[in-house]
């Protein structure tokens, strides 16, 4: 299965985790994915509308579904 890189949302290097707060669909939900520098910061962002959690990230995310023309 192809899968495609996840980049952090502050500078667009790798990104190393999904940083989450609230609930999705309350209307009080953040959530950024970051890379080690951007870490604490998308943390203090998030804590705005509750407790943060951390979903650490992979090297390559996998794909929804196969695109064979995009991924050759």
């Amino acid at each position: 299965m192809a899968g495609w890189p996840t980049y952090c949302a502050r500078c667009g290097g790798p990104a190393i985790a999904l940083v989450e707060a609230g609930h999705p669909g309350s209307g009080h939900y953040r959530a950024e994915t970051t890379c080690h520098r951007h870490t604490a910061a998308a943390h203090r962002w998030a804590a705005h509308v509750g407790p943060t959690r951390t979903t650490p990230l992979g090297d390559i995310q996998p794909a929804l579904f196969e695109l064979p023309e995009v991924t050759r």
